[in-house]
This record gives structure tokens, sequence and C-alpha cells, in this order.
């Protein structure tokens, strides 16, 4: 069995030390549960800049450039000190972080080991609608996963979790564990005003996304606070009419789909903590292996690009039928 968790928490919204501070406090906690791996949401650090969905680009730009100022590199001081505290808690870290490089954001994800060891760093390939205002994509090579001593483990960002040829080419790798990175589902106090950005909608993608994958997810997502209300809505009343607090979901899927964390207060910081067995997957799999015996490239294939060759995990098998048909025409 390993212990897991999916972070439930507010970020010091827009202070990239106030936020580090508390990523190694929760590290710590997690620690000390015993948690082997433990997953925060999209861009936790320093927080989701939530104001470019409510107001035209050029308005947005004071929360746009607060987020830039606060953005950190992948192998700055802030990256070495979440690294530190891994190992200190003997934990492995999925965090989700907006990421400088040069003159350019991305919203980034790292994987670091219970050694303080970066692994693995990848971005979001194509933010979504108003995110391609502050973030640039990811290159081709960032559908990948990472052979841990817990199992093939693998992240994506918000609606990346929802593309179906990135779940296909997720489930190809082998992914055993996945963490999807979500951001707080509290931006709009009308659901059907945008139920797509809902915590039911993009729950239900968590759980589907661990059901078709026969794999574990961890749904780990922020919480907008009452004190960051107003500084994501700048003051403004109509804007702020348009935001509540809360927006809480982070939960832990199965690979049969089934729940396996109580619900957190949606306005509450928690560790979303579960133990898992690989060994589930194995009856999951007996199911439904979508890269293998339920998978079928004769039909339809599914390629990923961009690594030392394309990766074909299951090649087009030679159709009799068709081969009859074709020596039959010549």
């Amino acid at each position: 069995m390993i212990k897991v968790a999916a972070v439930q928490a507010a970020p010091v919204w827009m202070d990239a030390q106030g936020t580090l501070d508390k990523t190694i406090a929760l590290i710590e906690e997690a620690g000390r549960k015993d948690v082997k791996l433990i997953a925060f949401g999209e861009v936790w650090l320093p927080g989701y800049p939530f104001s470019i969905w409510l107001q035209p680009p050029m308005a947005a730009m004071e929360v746009v450039m607060k987020h830039r100022m606060n953005a950190i590199t992948k192998d700055g001081p802030e990256m070495k000190a979440i690294s530190d505290a891994a190992a200190s808690a003997g934990t492995w870290v999925m965090l989700g972080f907006a990421e400088r490089d040069r003159g350019s954001i991305y919203c980034s994800q790292a994987l670091i080991d219970d050694r303080g060891e970066v692994v693995m760093t990848r971005r979001k390939l194509r933010p979504t609608h108003m995110e391609r205002t502050v973030w640039g994509e990811g290159p081709v090579t960032d559908i990948t996963v990472v052979d841990t001593p817990m199992g093939k483990v693998g992240g994506l960002c918000c609606w990346e979790n929802i593309q179906p040829i990135n779940r296909q080419g997720m489930y190809q790798l082998g992914e055993q564990i996945h963490v999807a990175c979500w951001p707080s589902f509290g931006m709009f106090k009308d659901v059907r005003q945008a139920y797509a950005l809902s915590a039911e909608a993009n729950m239900a993608e968590s759980k589907s996304y661990a059901l078709q994958g026969s794999c574990f997810v961890l749904a780990a997502n922020s919480i907008i606070t009452e004190e960051s209300l107003d500084a994501i809505t700048m003051g403004n009343d109509d804007l702020r009419a348009m935001v509540q607090a809360g927006g809480g979901s982070a939960m832990v899927f199965g690979p049969d789909g089934y729940r396996l964390t109580d619900p957190i207060d949606e306005h509450t910081d928690g560790l979303a903590i579960a133990d898992i067995d690989l060994g589930m997957i194995e009856g999951a799999k007996v199911f439904a292996d979508p890269a293998g015996h339920y998978y079928r490239p004769d039909v339809a294939r599914h390629v990923l690009d961009g690594y030392a060759g394309p990766i074909d995990a299951n090649p087009p098998q030679e159709n009799p039928l068709l081969k009859a048909v074709d020596e039959n025409a010549a």
C-alpha cells in the first residue's frame, strides 16, 4: 500500500515567497502522515490568474504582471527549497507552478523525488482560451510518465485532462498514478454561467480518466479565500459579483473510478489522503486495458511523436482479409 495526498488549499495569492512557505508546510505535514506522494494544483505557486477570465486582456494586465513577477524558474532557489523539503519529509512531490524561462511564462509541473531531485518537468501543451494571453505552449515531448518505486507517475494540467489524445498517450506509456492539477472551481457564482468550469464537471473528468485508463488519479486544486477576492477582482465590484470564495474539490480516485477520499469542505485547506494498492490496476485491466487488449490499432492508431522516434505502443497488425482483397484487386 502507498499513501498519497491531493492538496486542497489556498496559495498566498501572487506571492511567491508566501506560497513557498505554505508549500513547505504542506510537504512537512505530508511527511508526518507518511504520505509518499503529494500533489499540488495548477500553478499552485504563485496562484492562478483568475482575473483573465473576468475582463478583456488589457484590463487584466495588472494581474498578469503580478503573475509574471512571481513566477519561478525550474532550477531557482524556490525549487531548491521545495526539493529540500521533499527530501526532509521523505515524500515525492508533484508541484504545479508558473515557470519563468527568459521572457516567457509557462504553466508547468515538476516531479520531485524523496531525495530532493527534480526528476521531471513539463509544460501545459496548449493553454486554454484566455490562458494563452499569459502562458506559452509546451513541447511535444511533454506527454510523459516517470518510472518510480511507486509505479509509473504522470501529470496533466486542467483541461489537458479532458483531451482524448492526451489521455491515450499517457495510457500507452503505462501510467499507473496520474496527477490531475486543477485551479479553484469558485470562479463563477452562477454554475450555469460556465458549467464546464465547475467542480462537478471536472471531477467527473478526473473520475473518467481513472476509469478509462485503469489508473489512480490524484485530483488536486486550490481555494479562493475571502482575503484574496479583492486582489483577484482588483477592487471592482462588478467583477466581485461574479466570483465566490471556496471552490475546493480535491479527491483521489481508484482505477475503477471509485472515489477513495471523503470530500473536504470547499473553503477548507486540507489533504485528501488515500492508501492505494497498484494490485487494483491488475483487476481493472482484466476488463479494459486501453493500451492493450481493449485497444484496436488496426481500426484507429495513436502515435506519440517527438521522442527519439514515434512511440507506437501497439503497431498495426496485418489484416488478412484486406490483404486478400488487395491481392485479388492486383
